[in-house]
């Protein structure tokens, strides 16, 4: 089983859509995956909430879960024993206590953060604790503008920071919102939409990182596994 956080000193820089995007792109992709909402604001739970009853049973998946930190150890213990095949930590901002646990336990890191100045502030804080503890990190460009110099300037920081940047960026598209209003992920909302193009393309990414996979439906007709 692998753990994913996605975190950042900062909010209202994605951390909830890019979660509950990978987790279904994950479930897409054949994979038994958990959601842990370790944000007392709670978004991916109302997220799973509006999903399920937008889509009925269909909408049970993936699994949502709003966790107390200090009971994260037992509830990764639970889901290695149900078989899950990844585990995304949905962390708060500011509490570093909280994003600092999540962190400790993760196989990858996924910093997300906009290319505005003070969002780059904190993403550089936020890699910082992650290269301070030893964890693999990399910074997702996010509400990316479609013109200008601001995304170009960030990268150049990014690469100073020594940490690794995701490949694709996340734009400034209503896909987004509209999706996380209706409980979908911006590939249900509009499967052939950019912004599905992006979520995709970071899910390879981090795919590759984490399980070494290259190929999309690596696990396609197996029996998938409730987490």
């Amino acid at each position: 089983m692998k753990i994913l956080a996605i975190t950042s000193q900062k909010g209202g820089v994605g951390k909830t859509t890019l979660a509950t995007a990978l987790a279904v792109a994950a479930e897409q992709d054949g994979k038994s995956v958990a959601l842990f909402d370790l944000d007392p604001q709670a978004s991916a739970c109302f997220w799973a909430d509006r999903r399920q009853k937008e889509l009925g049973e269909s909408g049970q998946t993936p699994t949502v879960r709003d966790i107390q930190t200090a009971r994260l150890s037992h509830y990764l213990d639970r889901m290695r024993e149900a078989g899950a095949d990844l585990v995304i930590l949905d962390c708060p901002p500011v509490h570093r206590d909280i994003a600092h646990d999540a962190a400790s336990v993760a196989d990858l890191i996924l910093i997300p953060t906009k290319p505005e100045v003070f969002d780059i502030r904190a993403m550089q804080q936020t890699v910082q604790a992650a290269q301070q503890i030893g964890k693999p990190c990399a910074v997702v460009m996010t509400f990316c503008p479609p013109s200008g110099p601001e995304v170009d300037q960030a990268r150049q920081i990014v690469g100073k920071q020594g940490a690794a940047l995701v490949p694709v960026a996340l734009h400034q598209r209503k896909a987004y919102g509209r999706a996380q209003m209706q409980g979908l992920a911006p590939q249900e909302y509009e499967p052939g939409g950019k912004a599905a193009q992006e979520v995709q393309e970071v899910y390879i990414y981090t795919r590759l990182q984490l399980f070494g996979e290259k190929k999309h439906g690596s696990k396609t007709g197996q029996s998938r596994k409730r987490a």
